[in-house]
């Protein structure tokens, strides 16, 4: 019999397996040799007491059939997502985009026999590393190879978090976690509660996926961008691709990613159905990575090995006005990239590999805006909303990509400019006031936010933190209006899927969205 074992704690010191089933044994009240372990369901650390870590963990444990389970612990039982017989359709689906919703849908499809046609408007993921680095050495930016645009989506060049499984915990994440693992993830990455893989180990992922999805009569095309859709009657019908070459199809899968303007405006002209999102707008905040790990283990684990680099998550609300701060895409021993994907207009996220080792750790430091803070009824103006504070960023870091950067201390007007801290960003910093590239609500709040956080944080505000901006792509600034079906409200045909659709963030939730999306429509089949 397999039972469900939960809320073991374990002191960090003693964790391993042996420990594990100690707990478990006496949780059950029989010996350990009448038990083993299944596997793990959940990991996670508590730090709650800087006295004392614990690792919380849930386990599935076999016991002997004669086991009297007289405190009715739950009876684990392994669930079997077996897809049906390969599914006979009209066309073969068309899938635009290639980062995790479009490899996720090319993915489910593929499971169910059904070989869609995939067009991407950047490279590979080998050839889009290099221009990555050349523009990183260089400072000369390939618009459609870069951060933002390329085989894996611009989450393949971040801190490659999971983070969905403890916020969404189901069948479908959970499908989308099995499938990481089974293209290259950790097995951890099955139960720990904030699952990371860096970005060294996602590009290994991306390939995998792709020769996967090739092997089994999947067609991609590269440099590939959608120019026009073909629309008859309120139905799509095809696509046209880099304005010159037609593709008919029936199911066509919109799987942008939240920078893919040149995209949003064309569906718009065409009369796709398009609203205004609310975004977040800020800047990348990073200080040393001891300051963080110190802040958050204390004096007694902030060195302790195993523990890797601390990450943290704040939260500040004006309740008043309903606007938020918040840190966002936390990358603990990483570093601040450009990630900019056209001249003129800078902008930066966070990006770390596995190993997390780098001497910095940085976060979005976001404040919400509302949909009338673009001053304008267009469904677009949530781009010019971004693109003017780009504009500003770029202005202010001058022609050769550096960003523009003030120290903490200085941005609140405790201490005057002296020399910029050393931070991560590998095309160099330039003192600039980020109050003049921002809006004044943005500002204001995160004035505000500081001023709270002070005292509860002093090792955060404080002379070792540095401001690097400007971070605006935090998430689409529209959204392509689908009804429960994923099927566009006013074009049949077309399924706007992942984080350009507007409906989802992030990796997995971007994954679990293609993968439901797909279900459903080869249901109706």
């Amino acid at each position: 019999m397999d039972l469900i074992i939960g809320n073991l704690k374990i002191p960090i010191e003693k964790d391993g397996i042996d420990e594990y089933l100690n707990a478990a044994s006496k949780k059950l009240g029989t010996g350990k040799e009448n038990i083993s372990i299944v596997r793990i369901v959940s990991k996670s650390l508590d730090i709650s007491s800087q006295e004392q870590f614990y690792y919380k963990i849930s386990l599935v444990v076999s016991t002997d059939a004669s086991f009297n389970n007289r405190q009715d612990f739950p009876v684990h039982t392994e669930q079997i997502n077996a897809k049906g017989k390969a599914v006979k359709i009209k066309d073969k689906p068309i899938i635009v985009g290639f980062g995790p919703a479009g490899m996720f849908a090319a993915l489910e499809l593929i499971d169910y026999g059904i070989k869609p046609l995939i067009f991407e408007r950047g490279k590979k993921i080998e050839e889009r590393s290099t221009d990555i680095q050349r523009f990183i050495k260089e400072g000369k930016i390939d618009p459609e190879s870069n951060i933002q645009f390329g085989e894996g989506g611009a989450g393949s060049y971040s801190d490659g978090k999971l983070f969905s499984r403890r916020n969404n915990n189901t069948s479908y994440v959970n499908r989308v976690l099995k499938t990481f693992i089974k293209f290259g993830a950790p097995e951890e990455t099955g139960y720990i509660s904030k699952p990371h893989l860096g970005t060294d180990v996602l590009c290994k992922i991306v390939r995998n996926m792709r020769i996967h999805i090739l092997e089994r009569g999947g067609e991609i095309c590269y440099g590939s961008k959608m120019t026009d859709i073909l629309i008859s009657d309120g139905k799509a019908t095809g696509i046209i691709i880099n304005g010159e070459k037609e593709y008919l199809s029936s199911d066509i899968y919109i799987a942008l990613g939240h920078s893919a303007r040149d995209t949003f405006e064309m569906m718009h002209k065409k009369g796709v159905a398009i609203e205004q999102k609310p975004i977040s707008v800020g800047v990348r905040i990073e200080h040393p990575v001891e300051t963080i790990n110190l802040m958050r283990y204390g004096d007694k684990y902030c060195n302790y090995p195993g523990l890797g680099a601390a990450a943290y998550s704040l939260n500040y609300t004006n309740k008043k006005i309903k606007r938020g701060v918040y840190t966002f895409c936390m990358c603990p021993g990483g570093e601040v990239i450009n990630a900019s994907s056209g001249q003129g207009m800078l902008v930066v996220n966070g990006m770390s590999y596995s190993q997390r080792s780098s001497a910095f750790s940085n976060a979005a430091l976001a404040v919400t805006c509302h949909t009338d803070d673009y001053k304008s009824s267009d469904p677009l103006a949530g781009i010019k909303f971004q693109k003017e504070i780009e504009t500003k960023a770029f202005n202010a870091g001058g022609p050769g990509w550096k960003a523009p950067a003030q120290n903490l201390m200085d941005f609140l007007g405790e201490k005057s400019f002296g020399s910029l801290n050393n931070n991560s960003y590998r095309m160099g910093t330039v003192y600039a006031d980020m109050k003049e590239i921002f809006p004044e609500f943005v500002v204001k709040e995160l004035l505000a936010a500081f001023t709270k956080w002070k005292e509860e944080y002093p090792l955060f505000i404080s002379d070792h933190a540095i401001l690097i901006g400007a971070e605006t792509r935090t998430s689409s600034p529209v959204r392509i209006k689908r009804n429960d079906k994923f099927e566009s409200v006013n074009i049949k045909n077309l399924y706007p899927i992942g984080e350009g659709s507007g409906y989802t963030g992030g990796i997995t939730s971007s994954a679990a969205d293609a993968v439901k999306a797909v279900e459903i429509q080869v249901m109706q089949e």
